[in-house]
């Protein structure tokens, strides 16, 4: 009797946890179409070829194949992404928490045939936290292999910025934490490991190559998650808001950086901000500075003697015994700043 009894409890439990199992797939597949009705009305389009749900008994798999999701408006940038399958990963017991898994794709900013920015991806993963009653994204975390990118308008003749390996992390509070009396509140957080960049954006590329590693931690402070459109950032600039670069770290093996500081927008949309550096490897820039037909003449040749002037020995450490240089990093006027040198000029971070 009593076997039977607990037979009937078994049965009873598998019988409702199938029942509850369809249940949320049915309200899986139900949230999917609202948002892509919602996000129809913000200017985003979202389409699909197939959508497959399975994943019984232990979660929910939702195989989207050849995703496009566009995104519109008048005053900003068109951003489109594609990619040919990506898989969103669900559990019954915890619904707001998602995996997802890409065989890869491109998202493009600008134009179809002559975008600002495009980036592709090889196999990525990715683990989502969302606010299921506001449907809003709280955190967020990546790991995006084979990465390729390339800024300015195509087709390019040079090559393309890559990285083997790119992890990101994304923290957005369901409500802006306020910082020090003397900051505005956090927005929102970004952390990313880069490993094998080749960047012509980075210093790397003049004096490494490669990047073994890149390491970025910042920040964003301001009265309102600003979006990415000229009257957003404006205002975001206006009201006072910041991104407070804790740390950018870069290391090739040559020449090794550490920079902190903040930064905002000046009224031609352009970077201006203050940073702290620290680089080591100073002679190996130098040598490779000293082949460049701009150095082997004044004020050039000058410029690299001040440099070593300023450099001291490491005595402590992993770079104990070599030249280090304690820099000053300025933004300000169109022009990037090493010290009291412009070595760069900058462009707008939107038109």
């Amino acid at each position: 009797m009593r076997l039977k009894l607990l037979g009937l409890v078994i049965g009873g439990v598998v019988l409702g946890y199938t029942v509850f199992w369809h249940y949320m797939a049915g309200e899986v597949e139900d949230q999917i179409e609202a948002i892509v009705n919602q996000q129809r009305n913000q200017g985003v389009s979202i389409k699909y070829g197939d959508l497959d749900i399975s994943g019984f008994p232990y979660r929910m798999e939702l195989a989207l194949k050849d995703l496009k999701v566009l995104k519109t408006g008048n005053k900003q940038k068109t951003v489109t992404m594609t990619t040919p399958l990506v898989t969103l990963v669900a559990f019954p017991w915890k619904i707001n928490h998602g995996v997802i898994v890409s065989e890869g794709g491109t998202m493009r900013i600008g134009g179809r045939r002559n975008p600002d920015f495009m980036i592709s991806f090889g196999p990525t993963r990715a683990s989502v936290m969302v606010d299921i009653m506001s449907r809003k994204l709280n955190r967020a975390s990546f790991v995006l292999n084979k990465v390729a990118w390339a800024a300015g308008k195509f087709p390019k003749t040079g090559p393309t910025s890559q990285a083997g390996q790119v992890k990101l992390h994304f923290i957005l509070p369901e409500t802006a934490v306020s910082g020090s009396s003397m900051e505005l509140p956090l927005q929102a957080k970004m952390y990313m490991e880069a490993a094998d960049v080749v960047a012509p954006e980075v210093p790397v590329g003049t004096f490494g190559k490669k990047a073994n590693l890149v390491t970025v931690d910042i920040a964003i402070h301001g009265k309102e998650m600003p979006r990415y459109n000229v009257e957003s950032l404006k205002k975001w600039r206006d009201d006072g808001g910041t991104l407070a670069v804790k740390t950018v770290e870069i290391t090739s093996g040559v020449m090794d950086m550490d920079l902190s500081g903040e930064t905002s927008l000046d009224q031609n949309m352009m970077p201006l901000g203050a940073f702290s550096a620290k680089i080591h490897g100073v002679d190996h820039i130098i040598k490779v500075l000293s082949d460049h037909d701009a150095f082997k003449q004044e004020p050039g040749k000058q410029i690299l003697v001040e440099l070593k002037k300023m450099s001291h020995m490491e005595e402590t450490g992993p770079h104990a015994g070599t030249a280090v240089l304690d820099l000053p990093v300025s933004l300000q006027n169109g022009l990037l700043f090493l010290g009291p040198i412009p070595v760069a000029e900058l462009s707008p971070v939107l038109r």
